[in-house]
């Protein structure tokens, strides 16, 4: 019974010690914080006490683009003929360089020094006179059966372009040719004699197609590999010479190909040559044989004029971009605290000087980039109201929140993004202004307490009471909570690695139609395995489904009100392994892990599934059953969140020689430097090694101060991931 009571009392002697250590600290705590917003957080792994500091600042300089703008620097992408960046007067400028313009050529008449003369191959006689002279290009022949039944003259002219057609779409064209001719005709003595043409009423002992005269235009490369006639005029019944007698051709017009034939042979030929393209003015003359005689005279053959004129409009190229970018400083540099994000958004002012032409164009847009990832809202021509005034390009901003990073430099980009080929006659100008990107944040800035002195006086007086007192005591409330803190840490700093080792693959599922989009084994039951594996996949997206849609019956809450988080994760034993499976949208990420998952890995897995889904929701939406980029895209955030690369092989810099300097550098502790032993050891094998493979040499040891040690060694930067 007395025993008893000692007991009882000793637990109430510790009862009031405990009750007076929380009202001290209590005291302390509280200390000097009247008037003031203080916070306790963990910094390094350690509960600090602080004040807390709300900003929220203007993260560009100069956004209304006042001269000089050397903090704003300009790129282009793409076909750097179709846009420009330009700035005035406060505002910068994204221009699209429409352009259209005309090209004629005028031989009215045509000037001898001009041309060059050619056979015309298909027909290689001259005839008996040819000539450029004050009346135009003219041809006269004489034909006596029996020779030069059919000649033929080419004039050749090369064109040169004012510029490069590559960059440009012929929109019009007309050719306009003017000839005229004049022939010698009898109808009688002697009979069955004519010039010019025979006809039925001639009584020939022979008739097929009369004589005839065609005049003719062409264009060709300057090869004439492509050669195209653009205009012709045949006669029918020149030379006729009875009922009535035709003599004379008066001026006539040639007749030209339809218009959109003529764009084309334009086009043809200045894809073969973008500056430059050969017109071919000739003449035909056939004579026919009709014995027993039949002789034709061609007194006069004229081309008066020949005029071609066209319109080209610039050709503006899709994935061509303009954009204005800034760097700006990292978020750690705000402070030597630490920092939490608040907000960021980011708005800025815009108009446009014409109408898009959304026909055309309906897929053009103004893009904003974070650090080269685009923000999922843009600014379509086709569906938005883009006015000739500035006005905000969307009120109350985008939200930018989740694509600031804190250790790199938060750099913006607004780009202009042509996303389709398309003509264009004009200049289209838009221009921007007051672009405004704030973020807001905390400042957390640990107390450079008063209180700490205060603290140390009353604690020395209080451990004097406290030892003589609870002598005790002094296992349960001191040593034993201690070493619990230790552990604790332990256990915080080595979970990373255990939560790596633990995953055994990484699949990536588009929820609607069952197909992985991405999937990546570390298990050497599932390598070398594709069927297996593909059919494991299919599986567990069955078993999702099912699992979600018990859920959802469950909770008969709306999806779209739905709050997400890490808590919706869902973990399945599957006895030979665990599952982890995470919902968002389209978008199904699976884990599969050895053993349970911690907290820490869920919260993980819900980071990255939240920001992959940011980054492709817009694929996922459009699925095309494509998945060739994925993968890509993917890697980038596994490795950002996950740190996967503790999978993979390892190397160091280092030779066992160097050991003992390293020691002294570092202040290596022993198991330290056993683990670089170790990794000697390995290299002196093979080229690299695992950090797994540390583990199984040191198997008699705490696996957590391994680990420990491990992390410790890799911040040195003493063992490195292999990049070979």
């Amino acid at each position: 019974m007395v025993k008893f009571k000692n007991l009882k009392a000793l637990k109430n002697e510790r009862l009031k010690i405990l009750y007076i250590i929380v009202i001290l600290i209590s005291f302390l705590l509280n200390l000097n914080n009247f008037g003031s917003d203080r916070n306790i957080y963990l910094d390094n792994d350690k509960l600090q006490l602080s004040n807390k500091k709300f900003y929220e600042i203007q993260w560009l300089e100069n956004p209304t683009f006042d001269s000089p703008i050397e903090c704003w620097k300009c790129n282009i992408e793409g076909d750097a003929s179709d846009v420009n960046a330009t700035s005035s007067q406060g505002e910068a400028n994204f221009e699209v360089l429409g352009d259209q313009n005309s090209f004629t050529f005028i031989a009215d008449p045509p000037i001898a020094s001009d041309w060059n003369v050619v056979l015309n191959p298909e027909y290689p006689s001259f005839p008996d006179i040819y000539e450029i002279n004050t009346l135009g290009a003219c041809v006269s022949h004489y034909w006596a059966e029996g020779s030069d039944q059919s000649v033929a003259i080419n004039w050749d002219k090369n064109l040169t372009m004012p510029i490069d057609m590559s960059d440009y779409v012929v929109t019009s064209a007309k050719i306009s040719v003017v000839a005229n001719g004049s022939v010698e005709t009898y109808s009688d003595d002697p009979p069955n004699y004519s010039e010019g043409i025979d006809t039925a009423n001639d009584n020939c002992e022979f008739f097929s197609t009369g004589d005839y005269a065609r005049f003719y235009v062409k264009i060709s490369d300057l090869e004439k590999n492509k050669e195209y006639e653009i205009a012709y005029y045949q006669t029918y019944n020149l030379g006729q010479d009875s009922d009535p007698e035709i003599a004379y051709m008066n001026d006539t017009q040639l007749i030209s190909v339809p218009e959109e034939s003529l764009i084309i042979f334009l086009t043809s030929v200045l894809n073969s040559d973008n500056n430059n393209f050969t017109i071919t003015i000739g003449m035909r003359i056939w004579c026919e044989d009709n014995f027993p005689q039949d002789s034709d005279r061609w007194n006069l053959l004229i081309i008066k004029s020949a005029n071609l004129t066209f319109s080209y409009e610039k050709k503006i190229d899709k994935l061509t971009s303009v954009s204005w970018n800034q760097i700006g400083k990292k978020i750690n540099d705000l402070s030597k605290y630490k920092i939490e994000i608040i907000d960021a958004h980011i708005n800025f002012k815009c108009k446009i000087d014409s109408v898009w032409p959304s026909s055309l164009s309906p897929n053009s847009e103004i893009r904003i980039l974070i650090n080269n990832m685009k923000i999922l809202e843009t600014i379509k021509f086709a569906d938005s109201n883009i006015s000739t005034f500035f006005q905000d390009a969307k009120p109350g901003g985008f939200d930018v929140k989740l694509l600031i990073p804190e250790e790199e430099n938060v750099s913006v980009s607004i780009q202009l993004y042509l996303a389709d080929d398309f003509i264009l006659d004009e200049i289209i100008t838009i221009s921007i202004d007051d672009v405004v990107f704030e973020i807001s944040y905390i400042e957390f800035i640990p107390e450079e307490d008063l209180s700490t002195q205060v603290f140390w006086i009353v604690f020395s007086t209080l451990f004097a009471i406290i030892g003589i007192l609870s002598a005790l005591s002094l296992r349960s409330y001191v040593y034993i909570p201690r070493k619990k803190k230790r552990e604790n840490y332990l256990i915080l700093r080595t979970q990373k690695f255990k939560d790596i080792r633990d995953i055994r693959a990484i699949i990536l599922i588009h929820r609607e139609s069952g197909l992985p989009i991405f999937s990546r084994s570390y298990s050497l039951i599932m390598k070398g395995k594709k069927t297996l594996f593909s059919g494991f996949i299919q599986a567990i997206s069955i078993i999702g489904d099912e699992i979600s849609s018990e859920d959802q019956k469950k909770t008969k809450k709306i999806k779209s009100t739905e709050k997400i988080d890490y808590d919706k994760i869902i973990e399945l034993d599957l006895k030979q392994f665990f599952c982890l499976v995470l919902d968002v949208d389209e978008l199904r990420t699976v884990l599969i892990l050895k053993s349970r998952s911690s907290k820490r890995l869920k919260q993980i897995m819900f980071n990255f599934t939240l920001a992959l889904y940011l980054k492709i929701s817009k694929k996922l939406e459009n699925f095309d059953n494509d998945l060739t980029d994925y993968p890509s895209i993917v890697l980038q955030f596994l490795d950002k969140y996950f740190e996967l690369y503790h999978k993979e092989n390892f190397v160091t810099k280092h030779h066992e020689n160097d050991i003992p300097n390293l020691k002294k550098k570092f202040k290596l502790s022993k198991l330290q430097i056993q683990i670089l032993n170790v990794v000697s050891s390995i290299l002196s094998e093979k080229r690299t090694f695992r950090l797994m493979d540390i583990l199984e040499k040191l198997s008699e040891k705490n696996e957590d101060l391994i680990i420990d040690a491990i992390e410790t060694l890799i911040e040195y930067k003493l063992i490195l991931p292999y990049d070979g």
